[in-house]
């Protein structure tokens, strides 16, 4: 693969895309793992293969991959010594390779990424961590509707909640926690058993969408008033009640 290999185009313009607008960054992230990078590094007679890594600003090991030879020649500008050899490897195999490291995508081009070890460990898996998350009492939270929501993620998780015929509803914002917290905000209307019985299938289907941000998942028993109550539902489930349409939320992110 070099600079004029149409793959490795798409790809940087993917990254940029996603480096500008973050409801882009599962669509990268999926084109990356599919792809072929470039990796710095020799594989000897016997089939083994040695990587070369750098340090980084805080003096840890991290593992740099490139989508492109353009992309590694930045870092032989910027690092005269560094590794010149290097092999083009699927990056599913790469990341499989180096489960538990940090790695660092174009380290010296204007448009890198970091993928930390439990990143890359949930986008292999195929599958979200949920953990459980307390918000102290008096916290100040604004919500709404998201400005921007990554493309499919709406659509996949109400192909999730159609398997399951308890969620009545389910609506989708966007929170900010004053000063810099923010987060989508997934509201899932049913009753209390869904909280286990839908965590893997949510899981899963939020494994590349929370790439854009992370999710927060809150539960809500039928009926009841949630923080985004007056957000309109992008999924009702058959046995779901009449809803009367409301305004937009206290908060809607530009």
């Amino acid at each position: 693969m070099s600079a004029a290999d149409p793959s490795s185009s798409s790809l940087e313009e993917l990254l940029q895309a996603a480096a500008a607008d973050r409801a882009a960054a599962p669509a990268f992230v999926e084109a990356l793992l599919e792809s072929t990078v470039i990796v710095p590094g020799r594989a000897s007679d016997d089939r083994t293969v040695n990587l070369a890594d750098l340090r980084g600003p805080d003096g840890r090991s991290v593992q740099p991959f490139y989508t492109s030879e353009e992309r590694l020649r930045e870092t032989l500008e910027v690092v005269p010594g560094f590794e010149r050899a290097f092999l083009g490897m699927p990056c599913r195999v790469l990341w499989e390779m180096t489960r538990g490291a940090t790695l660092v995508l174009n380290p010296h081009s204007p448009y890198g990424k970091e993928f930390l070890p439990g990143e890359i460990a949930q986008l292999l898996d195929g599958t979200a961590a949920l953990t459980p998350r307390e918000v102290p009492a008096g916290t100040r939270m604004l919500v709404g509707e998201p400005a921007q929501v990554p493309p499919g993620m709406t659509d996949a998780l109400a192909a999730v909640f159609a398997g399951h015929p308890d969620v009545s509803e389910a609506v989708l914002g966007w929170s900010v926690t004053p000063p810099s917290d923010s987060s989508y905000l997934l509201v899932v209307v049913g009753p209390s058993s869904l909280r286990s019985s839908l965590a893997a299938d949510l899981g899963r289907a939020l494994a590349t969408f929370s790439t854009a941000a992370p999710v927060d998942v809150l539960y809500a028993e039928p009926g009841s008033r949630h923080l985004l109550h007056a957000v309109q539902p992008f999924y009702r489930g058959p046995a779901a009640a009449p809803r009367p349409r409301r305004g937009r939320g206290l908060f809607g992110r530009r």
